[in-house]
């Protein structure tokens, strides 16, 4: 169970959150409201960066990532070898021996369903989505753009915006968007403000390809779990039984700093 508890707060701490400053009622981390700003770019495969800044506007917690978009679909590929972490420093550490350091989350409305997959462990778990949040992509919402300035973002020209959504609840998202205006419109760049802190996201790498369609299905030969206690249970410790690697003591995830609010990004170039 510790394990578990370790688990659950590296990963609430990296990418998950991120997506659910755009808040929607997601659990999975990448909400409605974020797959609506890219309008009519349904399709595409792009590395993504994503920033929590402190207060000081310095960065916290830093997540690359590759980010796939087919229609409804999403798919994200993390490799905590990658991740920069001022919040919890030891965090690869801890989940390295465990094989949890490199994740797949992918995200199928359609199906009401989220697949949680580690490919170390050859292992997945698949969430049932609340029929709300399915319903929250597969649906449209009204968008209000503002335009409050021009700027150069990530190399393409960009109108800087305020955008706000509205879906049919009358729940409102809003973010600083940067649209590229020489990249179809895409937003090369969010960012949001919540109570937690500041997060940003930078596009970079666009490609407008269509990902193979197997990419948004449960990987050949993994096994399935149906909770992460099973998964801690069983493919975790066959992979560190193989490996002959140990388990360093969890660290109480309460005693992680918190992520404060923090000013909106300074612009790339």
């Amino acid at each position: 169970m510790r394990c578990l508890r370790l688990l659950i707060a590296v990963l609430a701490t990296t990418f998950f959150p991120a997506f659910a400053q755009l808040d929607g009622p997601g659990s999975t981390g990448v909400s409605a409201s974020l797959v609506r700003l890219f309008g009519t770019n349904n399709a595409f495969i792009a590395q993504v960066e994503v920033q929590f800044l402190g207060k000081d506007n310095k960065e916290l917690i830093n997540t690359p990532m590759t980010f796939m978009l087919l229609e409804n679909k999403i798919r994200l590929e993390v490799n905590m070898a990658r991740m920069r972490n001022k919040v919890q420093p030891d965090a690869l550490a801890r989940v390295k021996p465990l094989g949890l350091d490199s994740v797949v989350s992918i995200i199928r409305p359609q199906k009401r369903t989220t697949l949680i997959t580690f490919p170390k462990l050859r292992a997945f778990v698949k969430l049932e989505m609340p029929t709300s949040e399915a319903e929250a992509f597969l649906t449209r919402a009204k968008i209000e753009r503002k335009t409050i300035g021009k700027e150069k973002m990530e190399g393409h020209l960009c109108l800087k915006q305020q955008v706000v959504i509205t879906d049919d609840n009358g729940h409102k998202s809003e973010a600083t968007v940067w649209t590229a205006t020489d990249l179809r419109d895409f937003p090369v760049c969010v960012a949001t403000r919540e109570n937690e802190g500041t997060v940003v996201m930078r596009f970079r790498q666009i490609q407008f390809t269509r990902a193979e369609t197997n990419k948004f299905e449960p990987p050949t030969g993994y096994i399935e779990c149906a909770d992460m206690q099973i998964l801690m249970g069983g493919p975790v410790v066959k992979f560190m039984k193989e490996s002959g690697t140990t388990m360093r003591p969890a660290s109480n995830p309460q005693n992680a700093s918190p992520i404060k609010p923090a000013p909106t990004p300074s612009k790339k170039q």
